[in-house]
């Protein structure tokens, strides 16, 4: 059996012993992450969490030995000792012991880990553990050497791996730096976490930043301007300034993108945003400025400049007011203030031209241009086998020079070599570059270089490569197979074969990030391509099979949405939110009838995911057409907009949509549909205080769907009924109502149900008395509720918390609680449902009654502004009780 230990190695000089152990020195600061798991039946989970290492921006540390039977244990050793985090995955399997060994790989790296922060994660259920496993998962919990954490789902493991990581950082590592800097300036930060990580190495650039850093160090130059063409590699050249000088401006290193900016006079508020000072209640932004930079020697990196350079006199003004301040800039122009030193970026030196008649170059010799390296460099990243060597040395010294020594162009043409050969590349680029030219004179200089580029890359594809290329440019966040093929009319295979060419273009890319297999394009390049497809005369035709294919899509989620497969449905719709909204829009233009269908369908969706702000505008936008759709269509927008409304508070457009909807009752054939509007009838009536009605309307749609395999709904129905319960003091029969809702709920996946089920049911314990019981299943509430991260199920915990808290007395926790609960739901555009307001706003009444309107209003305040983990632990925090 194989073990997985996670691997991309680079030094570190870490002092032994020295507090300075816990300052990370690689070249990108970036920290590295071990994980151990045994191959072949962690591979899913094994994804997700490199998945959830770099989206921290941190390296996962893996290794794959392939067809051995275990890896060279020097091998995982070596790991180890160059990581600064050890995650271990366990399941059902121990893994074999190498020879010689008496343990497994996968247990020795547990021991050898000892000195790092451990993370475990086991997932369960597991009935086939192997006896070695169970024992060193029982060892580790006796010894209590470390804690581990239980995972269902490759997803769920990966939101486990993210929250607990952010921790370690937190609270080792981010307070390690702070001690080692604090020698040097006690109470600063050095800000160099702000600076972008580059994904590749700098190549060829070491007298540029010796250069600029010399600039920065000569007495009175404060501002220096890096200027270039696009491509050029200002950005990379700033970062990399910063780095080598982040020991010099001790008070912090802060880099400010201005790429999206294009007006002048949100640089210094951008400028604010990204030191870490607050513009709110204060004067202008130069005088908030003034005051941060005030003290200590600071580094500004702007990028992108140009299309801002009127700001330069608000640059000047800060500078003058800023004695210890200093600015590196990039922009395609200078910036024209009296303090500026320009340095112009250069292409990459380029190798010799060889002289006429010579039949060779020296491979050392064309090895030695920086643009050469560049090439090889990014050539080797994507045909690991590549060399340069006699055969290829001219053709790779002449493709750089054709592209003039331009980073970007230099690693588009090495990306052509997991393709072609040196020699033929340099045919195709020979016969096409030179008559492209830069592109229209109005656009920005970067854009000209950008499309230049562009317009090669495309232009080295086959017509079929380039058709298909041009298609996919109507999608949005990326695409599936199956997607692509459907709205380019292709075989799957075909559509296979023809990704794969632009992929070693790369023109596509594999989305490691999405729930299953996906690409995505750069959007620099998917906009110069979506003006090739606007071009086309079958332009509309595609985007009309683009929409028609998302709404199929939609039609297949119903069914899994609505009983099993709920969870995989949802993270697959997440994903195609961007082309979903693109369709409903497509619909809205040209063919409204087809949408109340697919309203209907993805309200669970949107209702799930929080999309449902967006979902209203275009369930307003659709409403004035319902008097010409059919009966089930009109039936289906009027059930949306009820239920939508409803969501989101807006008590008038709720009444208003059901009374719509009342008179559309009596015409609904379809079973589904009419417990559907039942329920929806239900859980608007509490708005104006009709509780009655609101249970016998639940109680009749709750009818409707015992004949139905409909276990969403019911839950819905269950979970409105037992809320209408406790609101009226009947809580054996709200009890009766939250135990079926529990059983369907965690028999069908639907995790947010489940967890709404115990915080209602915990709520029922305490208005009965039974504080312990309620203690614990509120507890298990909230941290289902943290796992799955659904605001509206997190604030209902915190509430029935709160009311916990009042029955114990402890009345200021009590108003931390709903405060909280108040928060959360202010900044995701919710409410509480109408079914719950009463009762909130009693224990809202009572818990301000204790503490008087002022104590209560102050603590109140406090709460709302806690995010989800910091109310978590606020509210279950007993003084006294060591909990």
């Amino acid at each position: 059996m194989q073990t997985c230990a996670v691997g991309l190695s680079r030094g570190r000089s870490v002092g032994n012993g020295s507090q300075d152990e816990a300052v990370i020195r690689t070249p990108d600061q970036r920290l590295r992450v071990f994980v151990s798991s045994t191959l072949g039946e962690l591979a899913e989970e094994r994804r997700a969490a490199a998945r959830a290492i770099a989206a921290l921006r941190l390296t996962p540390v893996m290794f794959e030995q392939g067809a051995r039977p275990y890896p060279p244990r020097e091998v995982y050793q070596q790991y180890l000792a160059q990581s600064d985090v050890f995650i271990g995955l366990y399941w059902q399997q121990y893994g074999r012991p190498a020879p010689g060994a008496q343990v497994s790989g996968l247990e020795e790296e547990f021991e050898l880990s000892a000195d790092l922060p451990r993370l475990l994660y086991v997932k369960t259920p597991a009935p086939d553990r192997e006896s070695h496993l169970a024992e060193l998962l029982a060892r580790i919990q006796d010894q209590a050497s470390a804690s581990y954490r239980h995972f269902r789902t490759p997803a769920e493991l990966g939101k486990l791996v993210r929250d607990d990581l952010a921790v370690v950082l937190s609270e080792r590592f981010a307070a390690g730096h702070a001690t080692a800097a604090a020698g040097r300036s006690p109470g600063r930060s050095r800000g160099l976490g702000q600076l972008p990580l580059g994904a590749t190495s700098l190549i060829g650039r070491e007298e540029d930043i010796s250069g600029v850093a010399g600039l920065l160090g000569q007495p009175g130059v404060r501002l220096v301007t890096l200027t270039g063409p696009g491509g050029i590699g200002k950005t990379r050249l700033a970062v990399a300034v910063g780095e080598r000088l982040r020991d010099r401006f001790d008070a912090g290193v802060v880099f400010v993108p201005l790429a999206a900016i294009t007006d002048p006079g949100l640089v210094l508020g951008s400028i604010t945003r990204s030191a870490g000072a607050n513009l709110v209640g204060t004067g202008s932004p130069v005088e908030v400025l003034a005051e941060r930079f005030a003290d200590g020697a600071w580094l500004l990196l702007l990028d992108n400049f140009e299309q801002v350079v009127q700001a330069g006199r608000d640059l000047g003004e800060l500078l003058d007011r800023c004695p210890e301040l200093a600015v590196l800039a990039t922009s395609r122009t200078a910036l024209g203030l009296a303090a500026e030193r320009e340095y112009r970026v250069a292409a990459l030196e380029l190798p010799a031209r060889t002289p006429p008649g010579a039949v060779g170059v020296p491979v050392a010799v064309v090895a030695a241009s920086p643009a050469v390296a560049l090439f090889v460099d990014r050539a080797r990243a994507v045909n690991p086998g590549f060399e340069l060597d006699e055969g290829n040395a001219l053709a790779v010294a002449e493709i750089c020079r054709r592209l003039e020594g331009l980073p970007l162009a230099i690693e588009l043409a090495a990306a052509r070599t997991r393709l072609l050969d040196p020699g033929t590349l340099l045919g195709r680029l020979a016969a096409s570059l030179d008559a492209l030219g830069a592109g229209p004179v109005d656009l920005p200089g970067r854009q000209q270089t950008l499309r230049a580029t562009v317009e090669w890359s495309v232009g080295l594809l086959q017509d079929a490569e380039r058709s298909l290329l041009e298609t996919l440019a109507a999608f949005t966040d990326g695409w599936t197979l199956q997607g692509a093929a459907w709205v380019a009319e292709l075989a799957e295979d075909r559509a296979l074969e023809l990704s794969e060419g632009l992929a070693r273009h790369s023109l596509i890319y594999l989305d490691v990030g999405a729930p299953g297999p996906r690409s995505r394009m750069l959007e620099t390049i998917r906009v110069f391509v979506a003006e090739r497809l606007a071009a086309r005369p079958d332009a509309a035709a595609i985007e009309g099979r683009h929409a028609g294919y998302y709404r199929s899509l939609a039609e297949q989620a119903d069914g899994p949405l609505r009983r099993a497969g709920q969870g995989e449905w949802l993270e697959r719709l997440e994903a195609e939110a961007g082309n979903l909204a693109a369709a409903v829009r497509w619909y809205l233009a040209h063919d409204q009838a087809q949408l109340p269908q697919v309203f209907r369908v993805l309200w669970s969706f949107w209702f799930l995911r929080d999309h449902v702000s967006e979902a209203r505008a275009w369930v307003d936008e659709l409403l004035p057409a319902a008097p010409a759709l059919s009966p089930p269509a009109r039936t289906a927008l009027e059930w949306t907009a009820t239920v939508t409304a409803n969501e989101v508070g807006d008590d008038a457009a709720a009444l208003a949509a059901r009374q719509r909807l009342g008179p559309l009752l009596s015409t609904i054939e379809d079973p589904f549909m009419r417990a559907a509007c039942e329920l929806a009838m239900a859980w608007t009536a509490p708005i104006t205080s009709d509780f009655d009605g609101a249970r016998q309307a639940a109680l009749a749609g709750l009818e409707e769907l015992r004949d139905q395999d409909e276990p969403f709904l019911t839950t819905l129905a269950d979970a409105f009924l037992g809320a209408v319960e406790t609101a009226v003091g009947r809580y054996d029969d709200a009890s009766r109502h939250l135990d079926e809702m529990r059983d369907i709920a965690e028999r069908f996946g639907y995790a947010w149900l489940a967890a709404w089920s115990l915080a209602q049911l915990g709520t029922v314990a305490v208005m009965q008395g039974r504080l312990d019981y309620a203690r614990d299943l509120l507890d298990e509430a909230l941290t289902q509720s943290l796992d799955i991260r659904v605001s509206r199920d997190v604030a209902l915990c915190l509430v029935a918390f709160a009311r916990l808290a009042l029955a114990e007395g402890d009345a200021l926790r009590a108003a931390l609680a709903v405060g909280a609960a108040d928060g959360l739901r202010r900044r995701a555009g919710l409410r509480a449902w109408p079914v719950l307001r009463r009762g909130e706003a009693d224990l809202t009444a009572q818990v301000r009654q204790v503490l008087g309107t002022e104590r209560f209003d102050q603590v109140f305040a406090s709460g709302s502004e806690l995010s989800q983990r910091e109310a978590a632990a606020a509210v279950r925090h007993r003084p006294g009780s060591g909990t």
